[in-house]
């Protein structure tokens, strides 16, 4: 059975998914936390972030809730 590869990095709108947030919220704390890797696609700009930086992200929001 072949397994599937893993991904390095998560893209902008699944990384919002995962931590509960609009992308607008997640930009916002990209912008104030500086995490996130801009990457250049053929017809656009998108943000991408490894599971350390998802993790940091996480804390990051919990914190601005509470």
């Amino acid at each position: 059975m072949l397994s599937e590869p893993t991904r390095k990095n998560v893209d902008e709108g699944r990384a919002a998914v995962l931590l509960g947030l609009t992308r607008d919220q997640l930009q916002q704390l990209c912008e104030k936390s500086g995490l996130g890797c801009e990457e250049s696609g053929e017809t656009s700009r998108h943000r991408v972030f490894t599971y350390e930086e998802l993790y940091r992200l996480c804390r990051l929001a919990v914190q601005s809730a509470e």
